[in-house]
């Protein structure tokens, strides 16, 4: 199987090579070490949200929306506000029952994850910054997971620039 191709894209393209030069290199090593990054991160937002990722979820759900939100800002040159989001809207994104989801925006407000507005919408809390959020996650990107030099010196690592 030739996993250094993507057939939904032309080849030739610098693109195309790039997203997935990293398979060329040694894939399964590379899968290890991200994987063992991943549940690092995932255990430390799991602690985070009291054991509750479906928590994380729902608070992702809202982060990713205020992202989009600045950068429609940015691409428009006007500053836009917020947008709310009800439970129905969150059960429908993440495909948690929306009881279960009411339930849980409930928790987020009450930790001050979420707060809720007289709109009676929810928005993102001040709790869990954005700085907070990469952080928590920054293993998985930083150095596209290569190895620390001290390993580098026993053993060399290929390097996964192209992440």
């Amino acid at each position: 199987m030739d996993f250094g191709t993507n057939p939904g894209r032309d080849s030739s393209t610098p693109s195309a090579h790039a997203s997935f030069a990293y398979l060329e290199q040694d894939a399964p090593r590379f899968f290890y070490r991200w994987g063992g990054l991943l549940s690092s991160a995932l255990t430390r937002v799991r602690a985070r949200f009291h054991g509750d990722l479906d928590q994380y979820l729902i608070y992702l759900v809202f982060l990713l929306d205020d992202l989009g939100q600045e950068l429609r800002s940015r691409s428009t040159g006007r500053h836009l506000a917020p947008r709310g989001l009800n439970a129905l809207s969150v059960a429908d994104v993440t495909e948690i029952p929306r009881e279960t989801a009411r339930r849980k925006l409930q928790m987020l407000l009450a930790t001050g994850y979420l707060e809720r507005r007289e709109d009676g919408l929810y928005y993102l809390g001040a709790r869990y910054s954005r700085n907070q959020f990469f952080f928590d996650l920054s293993p998985l990107f930083l150095d596209c997971v290569s190895e620390p030099a001290s390993s580098q010196a026993v053993e060399p690592e290929p390097e996964f620039a192209d992440c």
